[in-house]
């Protein structure tokens, strides 16, 4: 079990049916083995708890009473020994807290039925639109009409549920990058005519990585990241930053960059003037942060919060034109790098809105490969308006169609080599 730094266990507050079971989560089933009737009342109950004790719900963005949902929830954990039925119902229940970081994970559904889907969808236009692709016979800017038998959007409606996420266009947005909602074997049907039979044994997952090249020698450059979930992705962008020093333009590409750990020494690198960071906010009883004095003159009895602090740049900082490439893709720690350039004004920021959803400082490891992850932390922006839910706006809004994607053309890096054609 992991903590915030310098907590104690006295906020942890179980409910009766804990108390009585509480050996069970030293003893917790072999992974992958179905839970015994304690062992799922236990963990039921503990994340019951830690929810109430720990999640701080956004002001944008509606939560359920969860005492109602819970007793839902309890009715249906008891009814069934299945691990995968009872996974998808622990799923559910902390999905419909409506926060893209607050989530239930169980390493037996990466065992079972987490293969890679191959390719990515995402709606555009109000249809279901292939972005990328990596099987032979399905080509981006293809449209899926249907999966076996569902309609597309009937398929969606039928597994939102299960999708953590700070806002419908996200739930929508992330639908294909959560492969175990999917069957092991399925068949697409194309609007275009022809139907295309996916099967996941054979599949395999692109790799995260960074790439940088020289889009006008000397002159433009250019840095795609598509990744900071491993620290080396950082380091390597750090590199090309470095290979880059005096180019007259960057173009830093997190487009479709999920986050990871918060890449500050980029920010280092790339910010040429004092910024801000995000305004914070989280209960006071389980606080993660130390309030300065201003904070806690403002901060309300259920919420402690932490103020914006002004961070100077490095004299070693790139100092040529910056342009960022965002869309729907660049969430968490993705969102962490964009919202101190947005704020500072250093560069221009070309493409579509970020998904909105940053900031998981607290997990539960019940040592039977489930785990929980909470939110506790809400950010803002620093002038104080609201960021989950909303995300981060471009300075320039450009959207890829279904013929851009048809065609392999990409309007939002032509939009940021215009600018960088520019005085």
């Amino acid at each position: 079990m992991k903590v915030f730094q310098g907590m104690g266990h006295a906020g942890f507050h179980l409910v009766f049916v804990m108390c009585c079971l509480s050996q069970v989560a030293m003893t917790q089933g072999a992974p992958g083995a179905n839970p015994s009737l304690e062992e799922r009342v236990f963990t039921a109950s503990k994340v019951h708890s830690l929810l109430e004790l720990h999640f701080l719900s956004s002001e944008t963005v509606s939560a359920p009473d969860l005492e109602g949902v819970y007793k839902d929830y309890l009715r249906r954990v008891l009814a069934t020994d299945d691990r995968r039925r009872f996974d998808m119902a622990t799923i559910e229940f902390v999905a419909q807290l409506h926060n893209g970081h607050t989530f239930f994970w169980d390493t037996a559904l990466d065992e079972s039925n987490n293969q890679p889907l191959g390719f990515r969808a995402m709606p555009l236009d109000g249809k279901w639109v292939v972005q990328v692709s990596f099987l032979d016979d399905l080509k981006s800017g293809e449209i899926i009409s249907k999966i076996d038998d569902a309609p597309m959007e009937a398929f969606f409606l039928q597994q939102r549920r299960y999708i953590s996420a700070s806002s419908t266009a996200a739930q929508r947005r992330n639908l294909f990058l959560l492969p175990f909602l999917f069957p092991a074997h399925f068949t697409l049907t194309l609007e275009s005519g022809p139907q295309v039979t996916v099967d996941r044994r054979t599949t395999k997952k692109p790799p995260e990585k960074v790439e940088g090249r020289w889009l006008q020698p000397g002159a433009t450059a250019y840095i795609s990241i598509s990744s900071f979930f491993d620290p080396s992705l950082e380091e390597m962008a750090l590199n090309y930053v470095r290979q880059f020093h005096k180019a007259k333009t960057l173009i830093i590409d997190v487009r479709g960059n999920a986050g990871g750990i918060p890449p500050e020494r980029l920010i280092i690198a790339l910010m040429d003037r004092p910024y801000r960071g995000w305004l914070e906010a989280t209960k006071r009883e389980t606080c993660p942060f130390d309030l300065d004095q201003k904070s806690q003159s403002n901060a309300t009895n259920a919420e402690a919060s932490r103020s914006s602090k002004v961070v100077q740049p490095s004299r070693n900082a790139y100092r040529g034109r910056l342009i960022l490439l965002i869309d729907g893709g660049c969430v968490s720690a993705c969102e962490d790098l964009v919202e101190p350039f947005k704020d500072s004004g250093r560069g221009t920021i070309v493409g579509e809105t970020t998904q909105g959803s940053s900031g998981v400082p607290f997990s539960y490891d019940f040592r039977n490969g489930m785990t929980l992850r909470i939110a506790v932390k809400r950010n803002y922006f620093p002038d104080g308006s609201e960021f989950e839910g909303v995300g981060i706006k471009p300075d320039i809004e450009v959207h890829t169609t279904i013929e851009d994607l048809k065609r392999a053309k990409d309007p939002v890096l032509e939009k940021a080599l215009e600018l960088a054609e520019k005085p």
